[in-house]
C-alpha cells in the first residue's frame, strides 16, 4: 500500500463524514439519540486498573474502554477485530480462523506476555500461554464492556500480565431480559444467535444463549505460497448460560457456564524421515471447552468488602494423532478495606491447579505426557490519598509455581489530579512470564530432509524444553496524561519505557545420532534464557463529540523494540531480526460515528498499519463501513462492508501453518428483540 494510496483513503474518509454530517444537519430537526458527553465517557468505572470500581479519569495506567455501542458499530464479528484501533494493541489475522494478538509488542500466533480474561477467567492455555482465539466465539451482545490495560498487570492479576490486560465484562442477566435473534449472511460468513432472559424470582435473573458459525475457505494463501485456495474454514457452536441473584444479607452472587465445540481446517507441511517430505498436508482440528464460574459478593459495610470467585475449565483439541486435554481448577479470596481515612487496601490469596493429558506424535510431544502444576499466590494493594489531589499506589504479588519457584511482581503508581479535567500520573512495575508447559517439557520435529543416498543418514531438526527455563521479566516505567479539554473533546496519552531480562531463546547444538524411528542425525535446539530487549512506545487516543449527531475517535501508537542476544548465545541471528520487527513502528486509527436522518447510522472505521519486515508483510490500509436502519426499537437491519480497500492482503505470517489473503467481504445482518 503506498503512501499515496493511504492519503487517498483517508481523504475519502473524512470527505464522505463532512458530507453526510451536512446533509444530516439539514435533514435532522429532532434532538439525537447519540448526543454523548464525553465527560461520561471518562468517569465509567472500571475494576481492571485497581480490582475495584474506579473512573478512568482516576485511573493510575493506561487503560482503554471498549462499550457495547462501540462493538456493534464497529461491525466485527470476532473478538480480535473488536480490538482493531485500540492504542498500544496488535492486531494480525492469520486466516479465517486464527489471529495474532498482543500489547506493546511481542506478537505471535501465541503472543505470551497478554493476559486475557472473560469474567475473571483465564482464556490463554497453560500449554502455549497464548489463546486460541477461534474457540471463544462470544455472543457479542452479551459484552458489556472490554477494559483493556496498557502495560504490566502482574501486581493483581498475576504472572502473564506482563505487557497487558484485556478483560472482557459481560452483561448482568438482569440487562438482558426478553428474546433476542439475530442472523448473519454473507460473503463468508453466517451465524445465528439466539438469547432468551428471564427472572426466576424477583432477585433472581437468568439468560441461555446458542450462537452457531461458519466461516468460509478464504481463496487465496499467502503470496509466498504457490498451493492454491486456501484450506482454513472455521464451524463453531457456542452455548451457556448465567444466573444473577441478590441476597438478603448484602451480598449478591452469580454463577454462569459455557459448553463450546467445533472444527477448524488448516494447511500444513508435514515432518518425516522418509520420502517424500516434506508434504501438504490439509487437517481438521476438532475442539471442545466449558467452564463453569461462580462468584460471590459480601458487601459488610461501605468500607469492608468480600468477594470470592471459583471456576473450572475444560479444554480439548484433537489435531492430527494427537489429543490435549487440559482441566483447570481456580479459586481467588479477595478484600476490599478502607482504613483509617486515607487508605484503601486491597488484598486477596489464589490457587490454581492445573491437570493435563497430552497425546503424542512424531510432530510433537511432551515428556511426560501427563503433568499436574500448582500456583499459589497472595497479593496486597494500598492506595493511599496524600492530599486532596495526589494518589500514592504501592502493591506486589508473591506467586509460588511448579515451575520456577517463588516469584514476586510489584508495582507503584501516582495519580496527580490537576483538576477535575485534567490527571497526569507515572508507574513502575515489575511482571513475569512464567514458563508454559511447551517450555519446560516439549519437542518439536519441525523439518526433516530424508536421505537422498544409500549411504547417508535422514536429517531432522527439533526443538527441546527444558526443566531449567526460568521465567522472563520486565521492569517497566510508563507516564500517562488524560484529559478533558473541552466538555466535546479528549485526549488520553501514554509513554512507556519497558526492560526486558532472560527472553526466551533457541539455542543450537548438535548434530546427535538417534536411532529411532530410523537411524539419523538430529540437530537440535534447546530452550534457554539467553535474550534481552527493551521498548519505547508512544500512545495517543483522542475522541471529538463534533455534532451532536457525530462522533470522532482517533489513535495512534509508536513502538520501537531492541533486542540483543547475551555472549554465549548460539541463538539464529535471523530469529533476533523477526522479534525486532514482528510490530508496526506505526499503527493510526480513525473512527466515525454518524446519526443519520430516519433512524440511519454510518460507521466508518479507517485502520492504518507499518509494514513488518521480520513477517515480510507490507504497509497496510483498511476501511470497514457499516450502515444500519432501526425502523423501531425492537428491529435492525445492517449491511457490513470489511477492508473494501484491498481485494486481499496478508497481515502476518505463521510458524505452525501457511498463512492465508485476508479478503474484502460483505455482510448482512438482521437483529430483532421480542
Amino acid at each position: 500500500m503506498t503512501q499515496h494510496r493511504c492519503c487517498t483513503f483517508v481523504f475519502f474518509f473524512f470527505f464522505l463524514s463532512l458530507l453526510l454530517s451536512k446533509s444530516t444537519v439539514a435533514q435532522n430537526k429532532r434532538e439525537d439519540i447519540y448526543a454523548i458527553d464525553l465527560e461520561e465517557l471518562l468517569n465509567v468505572k472500571v475494576i481492571s486498573t485497581s480490582k475495584k470500581p474506579q473512573s478512568v479519569l482516576k485511573s493510575a495506567s493506561a487503560i482503554h474502554v471498549i462499550s457495547q455501542d462501540d462493538i456493534r458499530r464497529s461491525g466485527a464479528t470476532t473478538l480480535p477485530d473488536i480490538f482493531r484501533g485500540v492504542p498500544g494493541v496488535q492486531v494480525a489475522q492469520i486466516d479465517a480462523n486464527k489471529w495474532a494478538v498482543t500489547i506493546r509488542g511481542f506478537n505471535n500466533r501465541f503472543a505470551q506476555k497478554t493476559l486475557v480474561m472473560v469474567d475473571g477467567r483465564t482464556i490463554y492455555t497453560p500449554l502455549f500461554s497464548g489463546v486460541y482465539w477461534n474457540m471463544h466465539d462470544m455472543v457479542l451482545e452479551d459484552i458489556e464492556r472490554i477494559e483493556i490495560v496498557r502495560g504490566p498487570g502482574g501486581t493483581l492479576w498475576g504472572a502473564n500480565a506482563v505487557n497487558g490486560v484485556i478483560n472482557i465484562i459481560t452483561k448482568n442477566a438482569r440487562d438482558t431480559q426478553g428474546t433476542t435473534v439475530a442472523f448473519i449472511g454473507g460473503s463468508l460468513e453466517r451465524n445465528l444467535t439466539a438469547r432468551v432472559g428471564g427472572k426466576i424470582n424477583d432477585n433472581t435473573s437468568f439468560r441461555l444463549y446458542a450462537k452457531g458459525r461458519h466461516h468460509e475457505n478464504y481463496d487465496q494463501l499467502s503470496e509466498q505460497s504457490n498451493l492454491g485456495p486456501a484450506n482454513d474454514q472455521w464451524r463453531n457452536l457456542n452455548t451457556g448460560f448465567r444466573i444473577d441473584g441478590i441476597s438478603t444479607n448484602n451480598s449478591d452472587w452469580m454463577l454462569q457456564g459455557g459448553y463450546t465445540v467445533g472444527t477448524a481446517d488448516q494447511l500444513g507441511t508435514s515432518t518425516s524421515l522418509t520420502p517424500p517430505a516434506p508434504l501438504v498436508l490439509r487437517d481438521t482440528i476438532n475442539y471442545q471447552t466449558g467452564n463453569l464460574v461462580f462468584l460471590w459478593n459480601k458487601y459488610v459495610s461501605d468500607d469492608n468488602k468480600w468477594r470470592v470467585q471459583a471456576y473450572y475449565d475444560y479444554f480439548k483439541r484433537e489435531a492430527l494423532d494427537s489429543t490435549n486435554l487440559v482441566h483447570t481448577v481456580d479459586l481467588e479470596i479477595q478484600n476490599q478495606r478502607r482504613l483509617f481515612n486515607s487508605h484503601d487496601v486491597v488484598w486477596g490469596i489464589g490457587y490454581r491447579s492445573v491437570l493435563d493429558e497430552l497425546g503424542n506424535d512424531f510432530v510433537v510431544s511432551f515428556n511426560p505426557s501427563n503433568r499436574h502444576y500448582k500456583t499459589f499466590n497472595a497479593f496486597i494493594q494500598d492506595e493511599i490519598q496524600l492530599t486532596q489531589k495526589l494518589r500514592f499506589t504501592a502493591g506486589t504479588k508473591i506467586e509460588h509455581n511448579d515451575f520456577t519457584g517463588f516469584e514476586y511482581q510489584p508495582n507503584a503508581r501516582l495519580l496527580f489530579e490537576i483538576n477535575e479535567q485534567h490527571s497526569v500520573w507515572a508507574a513502575f512495575s515489575r511482571a513475569v512470564r512464567v514458563p508454559s508447559r511447551s517450555n519446560d517439557d516439549i519437542r518439536i520435529n519441525f523439518l526433516a530432509l530424508p536421505s537422498d543416498t544409500p549411504n547417508s543418514l535422514p536429517l531432522l531438526f527439533g526443538i527441546f524444553g527444558d526443566r531449567k527455563f526460568r521465567s522472563e521479566n520486565v521492569n517497566a516505567f510508563e507516564v500517562g496524561y488524560r484529559s478533558l479539554l473541552t466538555r466535546h473533546f479528549s485526549v488520553d496519552t501514554a509513554l512507556f519505557f519497558n526492560l526486558y531480562d532472560d527472553l526466551g531463546t533457541s539455542e543450537r547444538s548438535g548434530p546427535v545420532f538417534e536411532a529411532m524411528p530410523l537411524p539419523h542425525l538430529l540437530f537440535l535446539s534447546t530452550v534457554d534464557n539467553l535474550a534481552k530487549a527493551n521498548t519505547y512506545g508512544a500512545e495517543v487516543m483522542a475522541k471529538w463529540q463534533v455534532a451532536s449527531f457525530w462522533q470522532l475517535a482517533s489513535s495512534y501508537t509508536w513502538f520501537k523494540l531492541d533486542g540483543r542476544y547475551v555472549k554465549n548465545s548460539t541463538a539464529d541471528l535471523e530469529r533476533l531480526f523477526i522479534l525486532e520487527n514482528s510490530d508496526p513502528r506505526h499503527q493510526f486509527s480513525v473512527r466515525s460515528n454518524i446519526q443519520l436522518p430516519y433512524n440511519l447510522e454510518l460507521n466508518s472505521n479507517f485502520y492504518y498499519t507499518d509494514n513488518l519486515a521480520g513477517r515480510n508483510i507490507q504497509t497496510q490500509a483498511r476501511l470497514d463501513l457499516r450502515l444500519a436502519w432501526q425502523p423501531s426499537r425492537k428491529l435492525e437491519l445492517a449491511v457490513v462492508g470489511q477492508n473494501i480497500t484491498n481485494k486481499t492482503h496478508q497481515e502476518f505470517d505463521s510458524t505452525d501453518g501457511i498463512p492465508s489473503q485476508i479478503p474484502r467481504s460483505v455482510y448482512g445482518r438482521i437483529m430483532y428483540t421480542f
